[in-house]
């Protein structure tokens, strides 16, 4: 099976049997006179559907296309007639998968260019001086697939009274490069940053804040909130300069605080002295040339750039088709590496990363930040080494292995996206620090297939219980039936009573009506509460804990787990844990235990 081929197959499973995923009818709604808005740009109107007001598909920035390909994006273009946004736009540019879009055709290059489009979700009916929190979702997909479309908030909005505003932003190679000759070519340092994705995402919050009254949303109440990629976008977020005064709150689900490095963004993997990714950018344009086939390899393609002027390189990449570039660059892709990480530009993020532990200003933002705990099952599911596929079916061939597998992978995501970022936050000073670990794992057997097991509580599977609808692109077909739906509602509505209570007050506490359990913030003492379980009774319950991890921690557990037969497995699973794209930080393989297995 080829790159392309394995990755798109993943990603098309990556809803659980995707393959088999429905798509959704597309329903077209009357405009609703009532609910038309003037904005900065010109006049919209959108519908009103059950106890919720929709406007879908509206414009923030220019369509970054032609010229403004890999431009930071432009001021949206005002215009004179009513604006219909009874639909959403189009998805960003991206190979085609189940997960990533339902209305995708599998392994196509879909979506457009010009796909910087918002949408509003809000409760039918808002008083006229009435201000209601703002919640900005930012979707995941590895900053490589995904589209707002996916995503139906209207539960959340309606019975939370809080608006929502999800977007689209770009995505992959169009959302996060940067060539030398982009550099050179570009004037602005926001053109010269490779952050586009990053851009547009702060592009659009400087329309929320201009514009959200109209909705009746407050712009000094402004809450952003996201998962997997969306959270790895919030903290990115949380670390720009460019953001300040953009949000005041952030959740993120299940994120990543790696980024990529200026050296690792450019240069040729084999650089002698500061090596590049094998997807850089040089890496791409010698993919890019041989695929035109200007040169027969990668000898003679380093060979050719080397000798291109800058002029030359901006031209040709501005000029390559998006099917040829997407086409070309999974081609070529390393199936471990398909995350767009945010790029240490210096400018649009710092070029030391994010580093929790010496960033003042994160001291003064309430955050909520939490992971799954069996997060790595959805990963596993797909994998040889750990599952079968017959007759479209998946079944795991040594659930103890599997099991073990999976804790431990995402027990170290836990750890550096949670444990250590959270714990280096109270240490500088924010006493309004939330975590979470979701545990619902309550999901039946169909075909012969425990997904309890297969899935369990991994990764994406809080979303549906956080918009409320308990829906998710097809995928809700293989998590509820008659026998959970009744306690996964109610869990799902301790959830969004937990999020929007922290939306308005930057508080979780006991949620909106003041009856949850109190999610008390993250205890700088060993013995505090840390973070809350998110769980219907049958298994626990909401509950909160006190036992956070650290990498020392979870390497002592490993070495002592007498599930794992031997040393070299456990060397194994500690690279797998320490050195995967979640996770930043890997001194502990270099204490030298692992040195007779690497």
């Amino acid at each position: 099976m080829t790159n392309l081929k394995l990755f798109v197959y993943i990603l098309t499973c990556f809803a659980l049997f995707g393959c088999a995923t429905k798509k959704e009818n597309i329903i077209n709604f009357s405009p609703d006179q009532e609910s038309i808005r003037e904005l900065s740009s010109g006049s919209v109107i959108g519908y009103t559907q059950n106890e919720t007001s929709l406007w879908l598909g509206i414009p923030y920035a220019q369509a970054p296309i032609n010229e403004l390909r890999w431009k930071a994006p432009r001021d949206v273009t005002p215009w004179n007639q009513i604006y219909d946004a009874t639909s959403f736009g189009q998805a960003c540019t991206q190979i085609g998968s189940t997960f990533g879009d339902p209305t995708a055709v599998v392994g196509s290059v879909h979506g457009s260019e010009d796909c910087l489009y918002l949408n509003i979700f809000a409760p039918k009916e808002i008083a006229t001086n009435e201000k209601l929190p703002v919640m900005f979702w930012i979707h995941g997909g590895s900053n490589t697939i995904g589209t707002s479309s996916l995503y139906d908030p209207s539960v959340l909005a309606s019975s939370q009274r809080v608006i929502v505003v999800s977007i689209n932003y770009r995505l992959g190679m169009f959302g996060w490069f940067l060539h030398p000759s982009m550099i050179t070519m570009s004037v602005t340092p926001e053109d010269k940053s490779g952050n586009y994705g990053t851009l547009d995402q702060i592009a659009a919050l400087k329309w929320v804040k201009k514009n959200i009254a109209e909705f009746g949303g407050d712009n000094n109440n402004i809450t952003i909130f996201g998962e997997s990629a969306g959270g790895h976008n919030v903290y990115a977020l949380m670390f720009s300069p460019l953001a300040d005064g953009l949000f005041h709150k952030a959740i993120s689900q299940s994120g990543s605080t790696k980024t990529s490095n200026l050296n690792e963004t450019i240069n040729y993997f084999d650089d002698p002295i500061a090596p590049g990714n094998k997807n850089s950018s040089k890496e791409v344009v010698n993919q890019l040339l041989i695929a035109d086939e200007k040169v027969l390899n990668r000898k003679d393609a380093v060979m050719m750039q080397n000798k291109m002027s800058d002029a030359n390189v901006y031209d040709y990449l501005k000029n390559q088709t998006k099917e040829q570039i997407i086409q070309t660059y999974y081609d070529n892709l390393d199936n471990k590496d398909y995350m767009h990480h945010v790029i240490s530009d210096g400018y649009v993020l710092p070029g030391k990363g994010m580093d929790f532990a010496n960033t003042e200003k994160l001291k003064d933002i309430p955050i909520i930040m939490g992971t799954n705990r069996d997060e790595m099952k959805l990963f596993l599911a797909f994998d040889p080494e750990f599952t079968s596929q017959r007759f479209s079916l998946t079944f795991i061939k040594n659930q103890d292995f599997y099991d073990v597998s999976s804790e431990y992978g995402s027990m170290g995501w836990k750890v550096a996206a949670v444990d250590k970022p959270a714990t280096e936050l109270v240490e500088l000073g924010n006493r309004n620090v939330f975590g979470y670990r979701f545990d619902w794992d309550e999901e039946p057997n169909i075909f012969l297939m425990d997904f309890s097991q297969i899935l369990g509580a991994a990764h994406a599977i809080e979303i549906p219980f956080v918009m409320g609808g308990l829906k998710l692109g097809g995928l809700e077909e293989y998590m509820f039936d008659e026998e959970n739906i009744v306690a996964a509602k109610k869990l799902s509505e301790s959830m969004m009573s937990y999020w929007s209570e922290f939306a308005y007050g930057g508080n979780p506490n006991k949620g909106r009506n003041d009856d949850q359990l109190k999610w008390n913030a993250w205890g700088n003492d060993e013995k505090e509460d840390k973070f809350i379980i998110l769980d219907t009774p049958s298994d626990g319950g909401l509950r909160m804990d006190s036992q956070a991890s650290s990498y020392s921690s979870l390497v002592e557990q490993l070495l002592l787990d007498p599930r794992i037969p031997n040393d070299e497995m456990r060397c194994e699973f500690l690279q797998k844990a320490l050195d995967s794209n979640w996770i930043i930080d890997n001194k502990i393989l270099n204490s030298g235990f692992c040195n007779g297995f690497n």
